[in-house]
C-alpha cells in the first residue's frame, strides 16, 4: 500500500495552512487582520446609524399616532358600513358657498341672454335653479 501520495498530500495541506496562518497573524504581513477589524469597524458603525434613524422613524410615528387618539376615542367601535359619511363640517359650508354663487351667476348670466324680459325670466331661472338645487341635493343625499 503506497503511503507516499497521502504524506505529500498532507505535507502539501500541512504547509497552505501554515502560510494561510502567516498571512493573516503575522505582525508583518496582517493585513488580512486589520482589513477584517476595520471591516467589522465600518458595519457596526453602519449598524448603530441605522438603529438610530429606526428609534427616530419610531419615535416619528409615536407622535403622529398620539394626533389620531382623539379621533380614534370619538368613533364607536364598530362603523357600520351601511352609509360613508365623508362630507362633513367645513365641506359642506364651502360646498354650499360656492354652490350658492354658481346659481347667482348662472341666473345673471339666463335672465341676461334671455330673450324674455327680465321680469318673466328671473322667475323662470329661479324655477330651474329650485330644480337642480333639488336634484343636486338628492344626489348628495344618496351619496353620502
Amino acid at each position: 500500500m503506497p503511503t507516499d501520495p497521502d504524506i505529500s498530500r498532507l505535507q502539501a495541506t500541512i504547509t497552505n495552512l501554515l502560510t494561510i496562518g502567516d498571512n493573516m497573524y503575522s505582525p508583518v504581513s496582517g493585513s488580512v487582520t486589520k482589513d477584517v477589524r476595520s471591516r467589522n469597524n465600518e458595519l457596526s458603525e453602519k449598524k448603530a446609524k441605522i438603529e438610530n434613524e429606526i428609534k427616530e422613524q419610531e419615535a416619528i410615528i409615536n407622535r403622529s399616532n398620539r394626533d389620531f387618539t382623539d379621533v380614534r376615542n370619538e368613533l364607536p367601535e364598530k362603523i357600520p358600513n351601511k352609509s360613508l359619511h365623508f362630507i362633513e363640517d367645513y365641506t359642506i359650508v364651502i360646498l354650499c358657498i360656492s354652490y350658492f354663487f354658481m346659481i347667482v351667476v348662472a341666473l345673471h348670466i339666463y335672465v341676461m341672454h334671455s330673450t324674455e324680459q327680465w321680469t318673466k325670466s328671473l322667475p323662470l331661472g329661479l324655477f330651474y335653479s329650485f330644480l337642480l338645487t333639488l336634484i343636486s341635493g338628492m344626489i348628495l343625499y344618496y351619496i353620502a
